[in-house]
Formats: C-alpha cells, sequence, structure tokens
C-alpha cells in the first residue's frame, strides 16, 4: 500500500524524493498512507455516494434523550444494517411467510426473482455505507436479504393499503393494529431501507393496472401518501421518476414538484455576502402579531407552499401549510433530516428548511397556540410546550437553504420596516389588537360605546330639558 502512493504524497508535502538520495534515513521518511486516507486506501476512482446512507453520528449524538431511538426500527428490520439486531428476530421469522405469499399471489418464481437480484448485487451494495454492512454478509446473503425484505415489504403494503378497512388489513397480514402501526413506522427510517430498484424487479412482472402499467406502482404511491404529515391529505398525481427508496419518495412528495426550494436558488445572487440569514428566518409568532401578521393554512399541503401578502402594510398574512404533529411525524422529520444532512448524499434541504423556518416561528407555547388557533398546526403531542421544545432541540444545530424562502422572508421584513416607519400605522394595530382581536373585546367594546352614548344623551336631556 505504502509503495502505491508514497511518492506521490511525498512530493505534494515537500517530502524529498528521488534516485540519487544517498541517505537510508531519507527513504524511511515516507507517509503513513492508513493514518493519512483514515484507515482506508487512496482512492483512485470516486466511489458513488451511497443512497442509503448511516445517520451522521454528529446529528444522532446532537439529539437528546429518546430521539437517537427514533432512528432505529422497533419491530422489523429491512436491509442490511440490523439484519442480525437481537431485538428484531421475533419478526425476522414472520417474512418468509409474507414473502412466499406475495409471490404466490403474482404468480412468479422465487428463483428466477433471486436471479435477477443477484445479477445487480454488487452494484445494489453500493447504496450502502459499506462500513455499515457487517463482512459476513456477502453478496449471495445480500441477495437473500433484498429478496426477502423486498417481497415483505411488497406484501405488507399491497394488503396494508386494502379499501376493506384497517381492522382487516391488520387480519390479512397476521398482524395486530400496534405492531402495524409500529411497522408502518419502521419502513420510513433511513437505515431501514431497500433501494427501489429492488422493489421494482420484485413486482415489474407482479401484475399491470387498467393503464398497463404495474399495479404495484398505484399501491406504494398510496402507501407513501398516506403518510404524509398534513390533516388534509395529498393527492399524489404521479410518482417521482425515480426514487432511491421510500422515504425519499415521501419526501419528493411532501416537498411537491410544482415549487421546490432548489428553484428558488437564483435568489442568492442578489442576497450577497453577509446578507442572508442561515438560521434564524424571521421573528417568532408573536412579534409577527404585533405588526399586524396573521397566519392562515396554505392551500395545498405541500411544504414549500409558504407565502406572504401585505395590506399596504398596515396588516398582512404568511400562509403556511397545516400539519398533524404526532409521534409518526416526528419520527418521519427525524429520518428526512438524517437523509437531507447526510455528508453522502446531494438531496435538497428542503424538510430542513421548511423546518428551521418553523422553528423561527415558534420559540414558546404560546407561539404554538397561536398556530394552532389558526388550523396550521394540529397537535395530539401532549402539552404546546413539548412541541415547542421538539423544534428548538431538533433545529438547533440544523443548517438550512440560506436561499429557501428568501422572497417570502424579503417581503416579511418590508412590512415591519413600513410598519415601524409609521406612527399610524402602529397605533392602527394597537387598536385592532386590543379592540378587535376577538368577539368578546368587540362586544365590550360596543356595549361601552353605547353605554357612554346614554350617559350622554341622559345628561343631555336633564340639563336641556329645565
Amino acid at each position: 500500500m505504502r509503495n502505491l502512493f508514497s511518492n506521490d504524497l511525498s512530493e505534494d508535502l515537500g517530502v524529498p524524493t528521488g534516485e540519487n538520495e544517498n541517505s537510508k534515513d531519507d527513504h524511511d521518511l515516507v507517509i503513513d498512507v492508513e493514518v493519512w486516507y483514515g484507515g482506508g486506501l487512496a482512492p483512485n476512482v470516486k466511489e458513488r455516494a451511497p443512497n442509503i446512507p448511516k445517520v451522521p453520528a454528529t446529528l444522532r449524538e446532537s439529539q437528546k434523550q429518546k430521539l437517537p431511538q427514533w432512528y432505529k426500527p422497533t419491530v422489523i428490520s429491512i436491509g442490511p444494517y440490523y439484519y442480525t439486531s437481537p431485538r428484531l428476530t421475533e419478526a425476522q421469522t414472520h417474512k418468509h411467510g409474507h414473502a412466499e405469499k406475495f409471490i404466490e399471489e403474482t404468480g412468479q418464481n422465487k428463483d428466477v426473482l433471486y436471479r435477477q437480484i443477484r445479477k445487480k448485487t454488487a452494484e445494489l451494495r453500493k447504496c450502502y455505507d459499506r462500513q455499515g454492512i457487517q463482512k459476513e454478509i456477502d453478496d449471495n446473503k445480500l441477495a437473500t436479504i433484498f429478496l426477502l425484505d423486498g417481497c415483505f415489504v411488497l406484501h405488507f403494503i399491497k394488503h396494508s393499503s386494502d379499501d376493506d378497512g384497517y381492522n382487516s388489513s391488520s387480519n390479512a397480514l397476521n398482524f395486530t393494529n400496534h405492531e402495524m402501526t409500529h411497522i408502518k413506522q419502521d419502513l420510513f427510517l433511513l437505515e431501514n431501507q431497500l433501494p427501489y430498484e429492488v422493489l421494482q424487479l420484485l413486482f415489474n412482472h407482479a401484475g399491470n393496472d387498467s393503464n398497463g402499467r404495474p399495479a404495484m406502482e398505484g399501491k406504494i404511491k398510496d402507501f407513501v401518501a398516506s403518510h404524509v404529515p398534513f390533516p388534509r391529505g395529498i393527492w399524489v398525481k404521479e410518482m417521482h421518476p425515480k426514487p432511491s427508496h421510500l422515504l425519499h419518495y415521501l419526501q419528493e412528495v411532501i416537498l411537491g414538484k410544482s415549487r421546490s426550494i432548489s428553484s428558488q436558488k437564483q435568489d442568492k445572487a442578489q442576497i450577497g455576502p453577509g446578507k442572508g440569514r442561515s438560521k434564524c428566518f424571521c421573528k417568532n409568532v408573536q412579534e409577527l402579531r404585533k405588526v399586524g401578521i396573521h397566519f392562515k393554512p396554505s392551500p395545498t399541503s405541500y411544504l414549500t407552499d409558504i407565502s406572504f401578502n401585505s395590506h399596504f402594510g398596515a396588516t398582512g398574512c404568511l400562509k403556511l401549510p397545516a400539519i398533524t404533529m404526532n409521534t409518526s411525524t416526528m419520527i418521519i422529520f427525524l429520518n428526512l433530516i438524517a437523509f437531507e444532512s447526510s455528508i453522502n448524499t446531494t438531496n435538497n434541504l428542503g424538510v430542513i428548511s421548511y423546518l428551521c423556518f418553523l422553528d423561527s416561528l415558534i420559540d414558546r407555547w404560546d407561539d404554538v397556540k397561536e398556530l394552532q388557533a389558526a388550523e396550521i398546526l394540529r397537535n395530539f403531542v401532549g402539552e404546546q410546550g413539548d412541541v415547542a421544545q421538539f423544534f428548538n432541540n431538533v433545529c438547533n444545530k440544523l443548517v438550512p437553504d440560506p436561499s429557501a424562502y428568501r422572497d417570502v422572508i424579503l417581503q416579511i421584513e418590508r412590512h415591519m420596516d413600513r410598519h415601524h416607519s409609521s406612527r399610524l400605522r402602529e397605533w392602527y394595530i394597537q387598536c385592532q389588537q386590543k379592540y378587535f382581536s376577538s368577539p368578546w373585546s368587540c362586544i365590550a367594546l360596543v356595549a361601552a360605546i353605547i353605554g357612554l352614548s346614554l350617559t350622554a344623551i341622559q345628561a343631555y336631556t336633564s340639563v336641556f330639558s329645565q
């Protein structure tokens, strides 16, 4: 290993080399390549970045209390990372039954499917972090894992999305409702993914729909759409051309294609150095309310559908997509953060940028309360302070795309500048929030006006009637 790279490294770092060196000690001055390359060989050919990386250690360590456990499967292992986990051995023994049922229901041959996967196993292995796969998992065993887990996942999706109801789906799969819920969560963990190419190999000949496309494509699309964290749901018109895995598919669905974060990168040139905000996007909800900004749900559920309209600088409306906050939502967000922040991926930062924007709005429990009142946030986590703490903790060290939502941020800043430059606008907003913030305050104001009017009339009649 040293002979291959010692000359190049010595020349790069100024260590003298060459045939004219007479000193034996000089020949011993060779950089240790194993140390230099971090325990690996010098990469002559650049390796493909894994589509299913391990959760970055810095991200896993930065999360507090139980959050790191939300990266690990609780019932079922999918793929090679948790194949030998002692906690998941019970479910492992049930996989083959579901896999065989899927093969039987779709009229396919197990050996034929295995050979198709085995031919591509060497390439599919590159989808994973090579240090995350145990050495004893050779290509034959990895191909078997792909076949077993892929057929299980497709059989689960096929029957869990049946229209016969939740209970009948769980009965058809022989899982309890509790197990069904946790398996669905496990299927969207970053470290618990299969390459989507594996699923395609297994369902391409599993039957077509009325349009001549594989019927399982529609089942997968509906399954992914059912896990979006939106109270109004979302309708997926067409699937992503080629998602890397189910979690990547979900990311594309919730971000939408109509207005992606990456399309706003042209604003970077306008921001200039030092003008953009890399962490704190804008003021919190209570601060924005003081300058006449109120909140409404966006017309769509895409995370990128955030807009702001200012009404003559007096009032403004910030529209945000409505989301449901529960345990499943937090698990999905954490794993999407891990996917986007992985050093080995080149994904856009759509989910991270959205969460950081929301985190800038939410500082305390009363910010959550205001978003709940505006029907933007549905809280099934517990106390409003717990929701605020989740965003504050998770987004503490995240770095969003500095150009994300830049047009919205600039409009809010201009609105705040116009508001603070006019005493009349400030007086108008103060009166509006003090006397017209709720129906009761309006009634009290009207009652006070009527009372004063009656008192004035009574005083007038008592004086001039004499």
